[in-house]
């Protein structure tokens, strides 16, 4: 292989003109660059241009190396050996403004080992124009590495083909190629195409290593925030992702999505709530994306997920998680996730995180082992962050219908902790269950608020099931039954205190426990769904020991007037009116 030096006085701007280097011969082993008139670098020869590495000499000027071919056969630049050395203090560029039809017509491509170099290097992916369509590939294959390099990723405002076209500028990762330390700015669409955006992916075993991704959130209306992917078997392992809020109504926010068995790993991830009205927050899905998985699905690993509510003049919806299976049973595993309130009281406001299906499907999410913690409202007010399993129906049917295998979204044995309000009118934080989803084996536990903040809350709603659920409630917190329809059972109830809302009328909601009731103090029932009080007893509450606790230790709110009456009846709790 051949070194050679860029020339002084090189006539062009051509890296294939023989006559632009040193000994009049185009280098395939180090290309090497001092101090030049002409800095500004293109090929003539569309694809198949490979090089072992780049080597800038200290003291030399900033270079850009443009690429432009329109998905060539080969990459324009295959830098196939050590890659881009850059001693001197100077910025070096390489720019794909282009065309391709996949990831696989790369312009820019860094194989084997090498390396994407230090920080002073800069290296961006995207369209020809502000009004183009699609974008240019940087990719690394083998085991190459995108060093403590800097890239970007966008995209313009025109609308690419929907087959033999990128979504955008696209930066990706295959076989075992690794991000390292390098940094990634994504952005999203010029224009109100909400499946267009540059991207940052991984395929294959690739990893994102320890870098840094801050995935912009839109700026159309319409439009979609800059998105980091993972594909197939990859990984996030300790990287960090800020994901913005949309800045203008409808905007989508910045997006990191794992589909097939890719994992969050340890990653961490800021998911930031919108700072305009009607525009969505960041966001982190788990097999929103195809393909269709066989037997397993995307982990968030056991990484940090933050999601922020709007506060601090922000006003449009909240950072978020989204485990929707729409391809895959996706996992929490063994992550840990952070729902932060809102000063905004829309609930769409606060940090949440979501596992939902839409039926018919036979894909369902867990929350698996992970730890959840939904914090109370900014303020008086606001939206308290909180967790939901749903099942939504794809048609207009009214109830909603069990999914296929009578598979649905479940806590798993998961830990949940729903934090109270610090204040007056400040709002705990929740966990809901809507739909036919499952409680599982999870710990559901609800604190008190302090100086007259609201309680945390247990929501169980419809025809969701508490199943070997354990519940802990303390002061102010709330079990709430009240839009439930029958009966609910669990495990175990552990009552500091608590306030257990149930519905009367036609549609009464016992609790039934197949484990133990424990109590300290008392518990009150807050009755609700009626206006005139029940004729007949009402049992409220079955388990085994409950013959251990007095009626006196149970307390209510009248009903038509009427206030409420406890018995202890054997296993029973029960309450008369009048």
């Amino acid at each position: 292989m051949s070194n050679a030096t860029w020339d002084a006085a090189a006539g062009n701007d051509d890296w294939n003109a023989a006559g632009n280097w040193t000994g009049a011969a185009v280098p395939d082993g180090q290309a090497q660059f001092a101090g030049s008139a002409q800095t500004v670098i293109g090929f003539s020869q569309a694809a198949g241009t490979q090089v072992g590495g780049l080597a800038f000499a200290p003291g030399a000027p900033g270079y850009t190396f443009c690429l432009g071919a329109a998905s060539p056969t080969a990459p324009t630049l295959n830098i196939a050996g050590a890659g881009v050395d850059n001693a001197s203090m100077a910025t070096q560029s390489f720019i794909v403004a282009a065309t391709s039809a996949s990831l696989h017509t790369p312009q820019l491509q860094f194989s084997n080992q090498a390396s994407a170099g230090s920080a002073n290097n800069f290296y961006c992916a995207g369209p020809v124009n502000a009004q183009g369509a699609g974008g240019g590939v940087i990719r690394f294959v083998g085991r190459a590495s995108a060093g403590s390099a800097r890239f970007m990723a966008w995209t313009g405002a025109g609308v690419p083909a929907r087959q033999g076209s990128t979504v955008g500028g696209e930066i990706s990762f295959g076989d075992d190629a690794t991000a390292e330390t390098a940094s990634f700015v994504v952005y999203g669409s010029l224009g109100p195409d909400g499946d267009t955006f540059g991207n940052a992916v991984f395929h294959d075993r690739s990893t994102a290593a320890r870098a840094r991704f801050l995935n912009v959130g839109g700026t159309v209306s319409g439009g979609d925030g800059g998105n980091t992917q993972f594909y197939d078997q990859s990984s996030a392992v300790q990287a960090q992702f800020d994901n913005q809020g949309g800045t203008v109504v409808k905007a989508n926010g910045g997006d990191v999505a794992f589909d097939g068995t890719a994992t969050g790993a340890q990653g961490l991830y800021l998911n930031h709530a919108a700072p305009a009205a009607g525009a969505y927050g960041g966001v982190t899905s788990f097999n929103n994306n195809p393909p269709h998985m066989a037997s397993s699905g995307a982990s968030a690993g056991s990484g940090v997920y933050i999601n922020f509510g709007a506060c601090h003049g922000a006003q449009g919806g909240g950072g978020h998680v989204e485990f929707s299976a729409k391809y895959g049973w996706c996992t929490a595993a063994n992550a840990t996730f952070h729902n932060h309130g809102s000063e905004v009281a829309s609930p769409a406001s606060a940090g949440h995180t979501i596992f939902s299906i839409n039926t018919p499907t036979s894909y369902f999410p867990t929350a698996a082992q992970a730890s959840f913690y939904n914090h109370p409202a900014a303020a008086a007010g606001g939206a308290a962050g909180y967790t939901q399993f749903a099942v939504y129906a794809s048609t207009d049917a009214g109830a909603v219908p069990a999914p296929a295998g009578g598979a649905v979204p479940t806590a798993g044995q998961a830990t949940f902790v729903n934090l109270g309000g610090h204040a007056p009118g400040v709002a705990g934080g929740y966990t809901v269950f809507a739909g036919t989803a499952s409680a599982g084996q999870a710990v559901l536990v609800a604190h008190g608020g302090s100086r007259g903040g609201g309680g945390g809350r247990i929501v169980f709603r419809d025809a969701a099931t508490g199943d070997a659920a354990s519940v802990y409630l303390a002061d102010n917190a709330e079990l709430d039954l009240s839009a439930h329809r029958g009966g609910l059972g669990l495990a175990n109830l552990d009552l500091a205190g608590g306030v257990l809302r149930v519905a009367l009328g036609n549609a009464p909601t016992p609790l039934q426990l197949s484990g133990r009731l424990a109590m300290r103090g008392s518990t009150t029932f807050a009755f609700e769904g009626a206006n005139t009080a029940p004729a007949a007893p009402l049992t409220l509450l079955s388990a085994p020991n409950l013959g251990e606790f007095a009626a006196s230790q149970f307390a209510g709110n009248a009903v038509g007037g009427k206030a409420p009456t406890f018995s202890v009846q054997g296993q029973n709790l029960q309450v008369r009116f009048g």
